[in-house]
């Protein structure tokens, strides 16, 4: 036997090491699975949806109004109503001025003269009942032609709208021109607005005004 040498012994277990790493290994393995989970959590989250910008278009509708052919042709069928109705206007006018003086050719006093006086009293009576009649129906016609022209303006924004994604379409009241003369006038112009600017960018004025045009020619066989 070699005097020098020694049998060799492993170290002892400190007490209680073995149950502190089975400890640790549990620790440990649960860590992992919670990392896991919480990864897989994230992955299956659902993603947030970017929002769409709003697009808004803007019109002139002084501008519509006095660009679009359905409202030339509406304008045009008032002014041949409004000229007929002043004809009977003024013809009832001229009658009125034709009986006052035939009536100085009667005698005063005289049965002819109360005749003719009859007469104009009633030529005086219709001329203005013709001349109320005629100021409202030009009052209905004009009416008639704004709300018929509108109806149609908001039915072609809306196709408008659909057909170039836009979202809304207004009126653009910033380029109105507020009254300089009356300061009353001017707070109310003010108070009612409801744009203070609009970019030029969001003008659809003219491609409002081009369909607009285009289904006036196709509704007329154009």
């Amino acid at each position: 036997l070699n005097p020098f040498h020694r049998a060799s012994r492993r170290p002892e277990a400190a007490p209680g090491a073995g149950t502190r790493n089975l400890a640790n290994l549990r620790f440990e393995a649960l860590a992992v699975v919670a990392l896991v989970a919480g990864l897989a959590g994230y992955a299956m989250r659902p993603q947030a949806v970017e929002a769409t910008p709003t697009r808004v278009g803007t019109i002139n509708l002084d501008k519509v109004y006095a660009s679009i052919d359905r409202y030339a042709a509406l304008q045009a069928t008032f002014k041949a109503a409004a000229e007929e109705l002043d004809g009977r206007v003024k013809s009832a006018e001229a009658r009125v001025k034709e009986l006052e003086a035939e009536l100085d050719s009667f005698q005063p006093g005289s049965d002819a003269q109360a005749a003719a006086i009859q007469k104009l009293q009633a030529a005086v009576a219709e001329y203005r009942a013709i001349e109320q009649f005629a100021s409202a129906q030009r009052e209905v016609e004009l009416a008639r032609a704004f709300r018929e022209t509108y109806v149609a303006i908001t039915d072609a924004s809306r196709r408008l709208a659909e057909r170039d994604g836009y979202d809304y379409v207004m009126l653009d009241d910033s380029v109105v021109e507020l009254d300089p003369s009356n300061a009353a006038r001017t707070v109310q112009q003010i108070a009612a607005r409801k744009f203070i600017y609009a970019s030029p960018k969001s003008d659809v004025t003219d491609a409002l005004i081009a369909l607009m045009n285009e289904d006036w020619k196709a509704s007329k066989g154009g």
